[in-house]
């Protein structure tokens, strides 16, 4: 094993594969030809001529490779790392940023990555990421692995802890007015990406240069979470730019925070999905805020973080963007790059006009 780690080492030279004919076992040559044969290898659109015929990635972000789950899986898997991230949030039309950004290495080859928009002030939105992490760590402390089912823990125990911190509050009425949404990604070993989310935020994936939605708006536009909306004793009102609004307030039926609104049905119980991040394939993870959400639609997104060159100049990209369509919201971008970063460019042209901006502009006269 010792020498077979050797030589596959020998292979993974500065992140591309390297091929030395003469020093290979039959052990090493089986681990090659999957390398070869494996479908994750194989992308369309392929613009850039610098990706080897083994599908390695673009070294502009210098992505160093694990060589454990290299070796395990038999394809080379680049360590992710926080400082390749990109972030930006603009505070834009409104008077404060109630939007808050969360980074970090939470355990050794996992990732925390976290994105929260904060509605009825900051004090939801302040506690939520100040807390968020403990939470996760603590049911990570007790030997469980379901990183879909700690997110779902840790999500019902940062709400219930912010209504327990509500009682103590000197202002109790705007604390119990005050929320957020949480799109949340947990990284592990590079490669198991599981998100967690509650509220209108986003988690777009980019696979072979096209967007793949990792989350869903909780509005009442959803036959399902209206149901549990009504069957709770709540009600949907449609404004005059018709947003569905529970009890004519909250325009997303799933929160956390929004004490008062808790016993109609807006409940803090994520959505939780769980991907294997192709390298060869997935180029990056991109969260936003719906002030970019509501002026810029998916494909945009995509296709503006594929004009860029580094993750943190597509974040600020996409941020200025959506000012200049005329977002009267915070905007908030945070860019995770993956293996076939810059292995897309451009798959379609921006689209210049949605609904979404044209509504957003007209609500301005």
């Amino acid at each position: 094993m010792c020498s077979l780690i050797h030589k596959v080492r020998n292979i993974f030279v500065r992140g591309s594969l390297r091929i030395h004919a003469a020093n290979y076992n039959h052990a090493s040559s089986r681990t090659l030809a999957r390398m070869l044969s494996d479908p994750e290898n194989k992308g369309e659109r392929q613009e850039h001529i610098n990706f080897d015929i083994l599908g390695t990635w673009d070294n502009r972000i210098d992505l160093p490779i694990l060589m454990q789950q290299s070796i395990k899986l038999g394809k080379p898997i680049p360590q992710i790392s926080i400082k390749n991230v990109g972030v930006a949030s603009v505070t834009g039309r409104r008077l404060t940023n109630e939007d808050r950004l969360c980074i970090k290495e939470l355990q050794p080859n996992l990732l925390y990555f976290a994105v929260f928009d904060g509605h009825g002030g900051t004090t939801c939105a302040d506690f939520c990421s100040q807390h968020m992490e403990q939470h996760i760590l603590h049911w990570l402390s007790r030997n469980s692995m379901d990183l879909e089912s700690v997110l779902q823990k840790a999500f019902i125990e940062v709400n219930n802890a912010f209504a327990r911190n509500v009682i103590f509050m000197c202002s109790k009425e705007e604390a119990a007015v005050s929320g957020t949404t949480a799109t949340i990604c947990l990284l592990r070993n590079s490669i198991e990406l599981v998100v967690g989310h509650v509220g209108d935020s986003r988690a777009l994936l980019c696979r072979n240069g096209d967007v793949q939605k990792l989350t869903v708006d909780h509005h009442g536009t959803l036959k399902s979470e209206k149901e549990r909306i009504v069957k709770s004793g709540g009600f949907i009102k449609t404004d005059s730019v018709g947003r569905h609004l529970v009890n004519g307030r909250l325009a997303m039926t799933r929160s956390l925070g929004d004490m008062d609104l808790k016993p109609y049905g807006v409940t803090a119980l994520p959505d939780t999905r769980s991907i294997q991040i192709k390298h060869g394939k997935d180029a990056f993870v991109i969260l936003t805020t719906d002030g970019i959400n509501f002026v810029m639609n998916d494909d945009e997104i995509i296709n503006a973080v594929n004009s860029c060159h580094y993750p943190q100049e597509a974040a600020s990209f996409i941020a200025d963007q959506a000012m200049q369509f005329a977002s009267e919201d915070n905007a908030t971008a945070l860019v995770l790059p993956f293996g076939a970063w810059g292995k897309y460019k451009n798959g379609g042209n921006i689209t210049m006009y949605n609904f979404g901006r044209n509504l957003s502009r007209s609500s301005r006269f």
